[in-house]
């Protein structure tokens, strides 16, 4: 029996827009993830068409005094120091693109909206419109990586069958079909707008909120399973903090060990601050050289108690910064466990664990000690 006209054109779109297999080649949080990330894109077209034809006006279009010439310096110094900023940006915050890929997610659509914000209000700058410009392509241009290597990683997520680079190629094509209906918008738009700069800046601001809150519902909805740093600091916080029903598991070496039940990643992704850095108490200095973490004999004893035979841990709560000094020639997996440690000691300086915490009388001992350091 022929399928309906309705049931093919879904078959059809589905083929066009998903990638094969879905949705068991894909994460499960794949359709929520791409249906806010769709919605975002639209609102952030619409804005950018507006913020384009400000652009225009800025470097002249329209203008019967301006020159050729005036106006490809000023696009030429726009892409120059967009291009210099790539660099920069990529050189300072790559290590932190995959392990923060929620935070800089949404991190870069922010800025984005600050860049479009600063072309949109060029024009009624006079001489300083060039300069906005500037600050804006500085913007667009730290959003072109950060979303960029982000949007990577989250692809990778999402492949479940080792389809990364279709994942993210039919993302893209989500995209592309997306842009294309909000382009026909905002040409919808734009003759409506002529004239009302009142009307715009109403339009301009219900687009960035809804932006902004699709970006937000969008990276909530992802739940990755690694454990980064803010994750694992939760997991932690979780099993210290939690149930107080543990009990003595035997070991192979002989004795017995508390065991906690410690908040998978499914637990702590909802919890997890998407502003990159904003989960932070202290900086991690990790692999740092011995001279850096210890100026005498008693503080090298100190740090050896915090340790193990593979690393040493030094707290300065005072200066903001926990340090971790790993012994030459020890395991690869010693980074991974010394930066596990150096968390836990971490967490242990916050607030006084709660009376039903699980061990909760001697860790509340051991926290009293960290504070003193």
């Amino acid at each position: 029996m022929a399928a309906s006209p309705p049931g093919g054109l879904r078959r059809a779109a589905e083929r066009l827009l998903l990638p094969q297999g879905y949705p068991e080649s894909v994460s499960g949080d794949y359709g929520r993830y791409q249906g806010w990330d769709s919605l975002q894109a639209l609102c952030s077209t619409v804005t950018g068409t507006l913020s384009t034809r400000a652009v225009l006006q800025t470097v002249g279009v329209g203008d019967s005094a301006a020159t050729a010439t005036g106006a490809t310096l000023t696009w030429v110094l726009r892409d120059g120091v967009g291009m210099v900023t790539r660099i920069i940006f990529a050189w300072l915050q790559g290590p932190s693109l995959d392990c923060e890929a929620k935070q800089w997610r949404l991190a870069a659509d922010v800025i984005n909206d600050a860049g479009l914000l600063l072309e949109l209000l060029a024009p009624g700058c006079g001489g300083a419109g060039p300069l906005l410009l500037g600050v804006a392509a500085v913007a667009k241009s730290a959003v072109a990586v950060a979303g960029g290597a982000t949007r990577a990683a989250v692809a990778v997520h999402q492949a479940r069958r080792e389809n990364a680079a279709e994942v993210s190629a039919k993302d893209g094509s989500q995209e592309t079909l997306v842009n294309a209906v909000g382009l026909l918008l905002a040409l919808l738009l734009l003759p409506l707008l002529e004239g009302r700069p009142w009307l715009s800046w109403v339009l301009v601001a219900l687009l960035v909120a809804a932006h902004l809150g699709c970006n937000v519902r969008a990276v909530g909805a992802l739940c990755l399973p690694t454990l980064n740093r803010p994750r694992l600091r939760l997991a932690l916080g979780g099993a210290l903090r939690g149930s107080p029903a543990p009990k003595p598991q035997a070991t192979p070496p002989g004795g017995d060990v508390i065991g906690l039940p410690v908040p998978g990643p499914e637990e702590v992704n909802p919890r997890e601050p998407l502003l990159p850095g904003s989960s932070t108490r202290l900086r991690l200095h990790l692999g740092a050289p011995l001279h850096r973490l210890v100026k005498s004999v008693a503080e090298l004893r100190k740090a050896a108690e915090c340790g193990t035979r593979d690393y040493l841990i030094v707290l300065r709560p005072s200066q903001g910064w926990v340090g971790v000094g790993l012994r030459h020639g020890a395991p690869p997996d010693t980074p991974l466990r010394a930066c596990a440690h150096a968390l836990l000691l971490e967490e242990l300086l916050g607030p006084d664990l709660p009376p039903g915490a699980p061990m909760g009388a001697a860790l509340r001992r051991l926290q009293h000690r960290l504070r003193r350091c």
